[in-house]
């Protein structure tokens, strides 16, 4: 991931004691994947005959504000940090959100983790 990612930025920045940057005005959202619902996916394909060949789109299904995200891993791990905000980056979608239906639909896809819970 790069280092100017969202999640990235705010954790790195966090634990060298520097404030997040938030790119735009933080109300743009992402649906953003905790990493054992990925893990859970590959597990299931794996066993599964149903997806051979098949592209599947293995996401969450909710979504959280930039800024909404970053408080909640500033207040993890540097409370005291003020969050800061940059200009917009031009090539960023306002909201993005990834369809997750044909994964439900050949393997029975669901997200169990919301990422307020991953960032714990």
């Amino acid at each position: 991931m790069r280092p100017d990612m969202a999640i990235s930025n705010f954790v790195s920045r966090c634990l060298i004691d520097e404030p997040p940057v938030i790119y735009g005005d933080g109300e743009q959202t992402r649906g953003f994947t905790y990493v054992s619902d990925v893990v859970e996916a590959n597990r299931t394909i794996l066993g599964s005959d149903a997806v051979a060949r098949e592209v599947l789109n293995i996401g969450s299904t909710d979504n959280i504000t930039s800024i909404h995200l970053a408080e909640k891993i500033r207040d993890q791990l540097a409370p005291d940090l003020e969050l800061v905000y940059e200009p917009a980056r031009e090539a960023d979608a306002d909201h993005t959100q990834g369809d997750v239906s044909k994964a439900r639909e050949l393997i029975g896809y669901e997200p169990t983790y919301d990422i307020r819970e991953g960032i714990k």
